[in-house]
């Protein structure tokens, strides 16, 4: 038996006329290392000019300055630019085919060439600015300028800002997978994986950050349908895979708590996007679940109740509150008073109740007078008057144990050697009768 769940892979569509992320990271400021990572999908005439297009800023941070804000986007040749006002560089492989497509941009001012774009995690461009970057305080924005222009349209995936310089290998390595352990150098880092595909999001406007505290807020997006809502993303796992090996009494409660599984098996649970996964990451557990099980089987001869488990330890229970009565630790229980019992068998490391036995017909008369017998009390045997019918009779003691089967004899039946003095209960066991011995 296997229960999983679908992984969760939501994007962002960006209609194009006013839809943004506002966010509560501050732009990394100053002339040091930083980069820039998404998926994004468009159909969008990015060239300015007589080519009739419009620049679509996938991110942003900074102030409206030349030099002092740092920008992601589409271009010239519809492809990836980074500029930081009044300079940037530009790539030349073309990313408007509404196809999925992983940009990134990286900033290095220690490298000869500082300045490097990726599309699907191969350089497309490199070179320099030609004024030096000085960043300014102002937070970081997704789907359009910090001055509010040039707004995307299409859909944005796994956003990532980082406070160093990617090499050629980090962005290979990671960008077909959601980073399930975010290092301290990920400052900002958003799934998308909020929401309900091309469903009815009204309440979900809030863009989780799984690097840290900086949630975005998604601001006037309509939240409904295909367009300016959450929609499907790039197909994107990076799964985390666990193994946990279990052994339960009768039923192992399922992690969601909706039910319990109760054969031994092999169980695979997906905890997925805020049920227990890692950063935003699926989480496939297998439980390697082994389920023990106790033999709570009885059966009622009259008032002898027998428990029908082998290799067991038992204890019987008075229903009615529950307690345990005195010695009553053998298969075998005979009633003394009306009620309703139970045994608690334990078998290896797992104890359970048998369901409650009703005991009824329990009568003075059962134990003086529907039988005789003689002399009572006696020493080493008794005799039972018009014994002709029976053949055996069982000797318990108060405990309810089974002491004995006696044979009967010419309507004489012999004690056991060394039975201690006390009272004990024989029972008639062809007419299920019982009566008192006492023996001295």
């Amino acid at each position: 038996m296997s229960i999983a769940f679908a992984q969760t892979n939501n994007a962002l569509h960006f209609d194009g006329v006013d839809d943004y992320v506002s966010t509560t990271k501050s732009a990394i400021q100053g002339n040091v290392a930083r980069s820039f990572e998404a998926w994004i999908r468009t159909n969008e005439n990015c060239i300015p000019g007589a080519a009739g297009g419009v620049q679509q800023v996938i991110a942003d941070m900074g102030t409206f300055v030349n030099g002092k804000r740092f920008t992601l986007n589409l271009l010239w040749a519809n492809s990836v630019r980074l500029e930081i006002g009044g300079t940037g560089l530009s790539g030349t492989v073309a990313v408007n085919d509404s196809l999925w497509h992983h940009v990134a941009a990286v900033y290095d001012p220690s490298a000869t060439k500082k300045v490097t774009l990726y599309v699907d995690g191969i350089v497309c461009a490199t070179g320099n600015f030609t004024t030096t970057p000085a960043t300014s305080a102002g937070n970081v924005v997704i789907g359009r300028r910090v001055d509010g222009a040039n707004p995307f349209g299409g859909d944005i995936d796994e956003f990532r800002l980082w406070n160093i310089a990617l090499t050629d290998a980090d962005v290979l390595a990671h960008m077909n997978g959601e980073i399930c352990t975010p290092s301290n150098n990920l400052v900002l880092y958003y799934t998308m994986n909020d929401g309900l595909a091309d469903g009815s999001n009204s309440n979900t406007t809030t863009l989780t950050d799984q690097s840290g505290s900086n949630n975005g807020t998604l601001q006037n997006f309509s939240l409904s349908g295909s367009s300016s809502n959450w929609t499907y993303g790039q197909n994107l796992s990076q799964t985390v895979y666990d193994t946990v090996v279990a052994t339960a009494c009768s039923q192992y409660m399922i992690p969601d708590s909706s039910g319990y599984w109760d054969e031994t098996g092999t169980y695979d649970w997906t905890f997925t996007q805020g049920t227990g996964a890692v950063a935003g990451c699926d989480s496939i557990v297998t439980y390697d679940l082994t389920i023990d099980t106790v033999d709570t089987r009885t059966s009622a001869n009259g008032i002898v109740l027998s428990a029908l488990a082998t290799n067991a330890t038992y204890q019987w229970i008075n229903c009615s509150d529950s307690s345990l009565i005195t010695g009553a630790t053998s298969a075998t229980y005979v009633v003394t008073s009306n009620g309703d019992y139970a045994v608690k068998v334990t078998q290896g490391n797992c104890s359970e109740w048998s369901d409650c036995i009703s005991i009824s017909n329990i009568g003075l008369d059962e134990y003086t007078s529907s039988w005789a017998i003689y002399p009572n009390p006696a020493v080493d045997q008794f005799f039972i008057a018009h014994a002709s019918s029976i053949n055996d009779v069982a000797l318990y003691d108060f405990n309810g144990r089974l002491l004995a089967i006696l044979p009967v004899l010419e309507g004489w039946v012999q004690l056991p050697e060394q039975i201690s003095t006390g009272v004990y209960i024989v029972r008639n066991v062809e007419f299920g009768l019982n009566t008192l011995l006492s023996v001295k």
